[in-house]
């Protein structure tokens, strides 16, 4: 290589550090820019300039009328970004705290049924003090006397709600919604605290690469030819495609770890509460059985309809044992004792909730921990080759051709 090619490539490598040094602060820049440009309540401008036009009169005009900007416009940006900020934050504590919003919703109407309202009237007041724009219908379903049992139950919330409506015990089940609900929220809390390293390190390294390779469109002709031919159109889409790739990637595990499998730990919740309520074992599995979900809610469902049809509760639940999931075994052996041995089934029952939410707990814990170890696979399979598809074969292609060899 020649002095000159050395001396350039030198150049080139303290330059390469130092708009990675930069480019750490691009999407700070970029997203104050974009606060400026689609957020803005912007001074009226004539106002400004009535202001400046007044001031022009004293001494040192254009010095005053400066001043007068400056301030006008420092203020209404501090206004802004502000009220953008405050925006942003409230945005995210509605759609990462649904769950506990809804949970002081059912806890204030447990309060009020301690209290001795009806539940009608505990619903309307602990919706109007929560304000939980989300739970109006109900309340309007309240206000005029509705039958609650007739609601559409679609999430744990309403159907606890069902439930208190139908004669089981009003405030263990709110409270006991209001524990899972919280529960939930925690979870989910966890599985975002545990994919935020993550989440960082894919905007910087996605970031870096686009600025070296603006850098190099900018400084030198060589990247230009290279971005401009089919290899360089390829390294774009390729690079791209790759960093679209790892974000989906991650998206999904991070919804993995956030599910819960909640089917059985509902349906012993269900149970426990119309066990609590002073219902046999039988006909609060028949009850319970309409409001299960998934799998467990289909194997319950047939095992009701065939002891609709005549069939001993007993003998019907032992030739089913096998359809249903193993969670779900114990509660399983715990109906046919309770059912056939005459066992006291409501502290039977209520350890097994407290078991399975335990349980629960656990399998999230566990799925959380093995968060991060799991991301580790689309950083490295689908976002480094992203940067290196971006930002390293365009730096190296565009250095070529001023590479020369000395035969000397």
């Amino acid at each position: 290589m020649t002095r000159d090619a050395m001396t350039e490539s030198a150049l080139s490598g303290v330059a390469l550090i130092g708009v990675a040094f930069v480019s750490v602060a691009i999407p700070v820049l970029l997203g104050a820019g974009g606060v400026l440009l689609f957020g803005a309540r912007m001074v009226p401008r004539w106002r400004l300039r009535h202001m400046a036009l007044r001031r022009l009169r004293a001494p040192h005009a254009a010095v005053v009328a400066i001043d007068v900007a400056r301030e006008q416009v420092v203020r209404h940006l501090s206004g802004l970004i502000t009220h953008v900020r405050s925006r942003i934050s409230r945005r995210h504590h509605v759609e990462q705290s649904r769950d506990e919003r809804c949970a002081d919703v059912l806890d204030s109407v447990a309060r009020e049924l301690r209290l001795g309202a009806s539940l009608h009237a505990a619903l309307v007041s602990a919706i109007e003090r929560h304000q939980f724009d989300e739970w109006q219908w109900l309340a309007q379903a309240a206000r005029r006397g509705d039958p609650l049992t007739t609601i559409g139950a679609d999430d744990l919330a309403t159907r606890a709600i069902s439930l208190a409506a139908e004669g089981c015990d009003a405030v263990c089940a709110t409270e006991s919604a209001a524990r899972t609900l919280r529960a939930n929220a925690a979870i989910a809390a966890d599985s975002h605290a545990a994919v935020a390293h993550t989440r960082a390190s894919m905007n910087v390294l996605a970031a870096v690469p686009l600025t070296i390779a603006a850098w190099l469109v900018v400084r030198d002709g060589g990247a230009r030819e290279f971005f401009a031919s089919p290899p360089g159109v390829g390294c774009v889409v390729g690079g791209v495609a790759l960093h679209w790739l790892g974000r989906c990637w991650v998206a999904r595990l991070a919804r993995e770890a956030r599910r819960t499998e909640a089917a059985v730990p509902d349906f012993v919740d269900l149970l426990a509460l119309q066990v609590r309520s002073g219902r046999p074992p039988a006909l609060a599995f028949l009850r319970a059985s309409d409001s299960a979900t998934g799998g467990l809610g289909e194997a319950t469902r047939s095992v009701a309809t065939v002891v609709r049809d005549g069939a001993r509760f007993v003998e019907a639940l032992t030739g089913a044992r096998t359809r249903f999931d193993v969670r779900a075994h114990g509660v399983i052996d715990a109906l046919i004792d309770t059912e056939r041995d005459g066992l006291a089934p409501r502290a039977i029952f209520e350890r097994l909730s407290h078991d399975a939410h335990q349980q629960r707990r656990r399998e999230a814990d566990a799925r959380i921990r093995a968060l991060p170890v799991r991301l580790t696979l689309p950083l490295v399979a689908c976002i480094l080759p992203a940067y290196v598809v971006l930002a390293v074969i365009p730096l190296l292609a565009s250095q070529f051709p001023s590479v020369v060899i000395d035969p000397q």
